[in-house]
């Protein structure tokens, strides 16, 4: 492995060395040395054989090694994050942290600030950033976690750390899982109290407010439940011989007067009035007859 380290090391620097001198015979011969070495990287290559070639400055004539360095690093899953979260931190002097050095924006998005943060800082901080940002998130976010399961050194781990707290919600899951591991558990526990209390007074209230609606749904349940066994007990018959809910005994009783709408109530307008007997229907028929003609002229 050391071998193939230098070997991509020294491609690197001729490189670079015909770029800073302008020597474009030799800016091509390199080119061509480092497209043959690429093409015969394989999965058996170890990791920091690809991770020296992020030295490389991006521009017109490394754009196409660069995405092939990057894309056969991305595939080799949640195990090369920490190779690339230590080239991240480059060489960057140990006080820094790694927000000093990147910034993490969105789900991963890793976006360079070596500008302004540490103008010292080679092109491999941004180059391992960006397969960080193209690599897919639950990968990034294994990787990140076997960094503080590993035997990785305090600042890569608090470097993993940080990173996670950026991705946020997505990655407390994992995180959870990870409690059991006893020599990570420091760090995962720091980390999630560290999300938790990144997502602030806001999340914090829309959570107790979700809560707050269970427990309202869980009440009214209990409520229902509570009304439905009273009306069941409400159906059957007390030692009195209530009626129940249709106005009929079990007996088959006449109605209690003292029910609403079931009998004339003390009021005499409410008492109907007797129907007239049959003859005097007829006598007032015949004067009504008699009275019409009259009026009509008719005899």
């Amino acid at each position: 492995m050391d071998g193939d380290v230098t070997v991509a090391r020294q491609l690197v620097d001729a490189y670079c060395d015909a770029l800073e001198q302008g020597d474009s015979e030799a800016q091509d011969y390199a080119e061509e040395q480092l497209a043959d070495f690429v093409d015969e990287i394989d999965d058996s290559t170890p990791d920091q054989v690809l991770v020296a070639l992020l030295d490389l400055p991006l521009d017109a004539g490394t754009l196409a090694l660069l995405n092939e360095v990057s894309a056969k690093l991305g595939r080799r899953g949640p195990g090369v994050v920490e190779a690339l979260l230590a080239a991240a931190l480059g060489d960057a002097p140990p006080e820094l942290s790694v927000r000093d050095v990147v910034s993490v924006a969105g789900a991963v998005g890793a976006l360079l600030e070596a500008a302004t943060r540490n103008p010292n800082a080679s092109p491999r901080t941004d180059n391992a950033c960006s397969v960080l940002d193209a690599m897919p998130e639950d990968e990034v976010i294994l990787g990140l976690i076997e960094v503080l399961e590993g035997p990785a050194g305090d600042r890569l781990k608090r470097a993993a750390s940080e990173m996670l707290v950026d991705i946020g919600e997505p990655a407390v899951g994992l995180l959870q899982m990870s409690l059991r591991d006893r020599d990570a558990e420091p760090w995962v526990t720091d980390t999630l109290v560290d999300i938790r209390e990144a997502r602030g007074p806001a999340s914090a209230d829309e959570g107790y407010a979700a809560g707050r609606i269970e427990d309202d749904e869980a009440d009214a349940q209990t409520d229902d439940g509570a009304s439905s066994t009273d009306e069941a007990e409400d159906g059957e018959p007390d030692e009195a011989g209530e009626s129940d809910d249709d106005g009929e005994s079990e007996s088959g009783d006449e109605p209690d007067g003292n029910d609403v709408g079931d009998a004339p109530g003390d009021d005499p307008a409410d008492t109907p009035e007797r129907l007239p007997s049959a003859d005097a229907i007829d006598r007032g028929y015949d004067d009504f007859i008699a009275r019409f003609k009259r009026e009509t002229g008719q005899r």
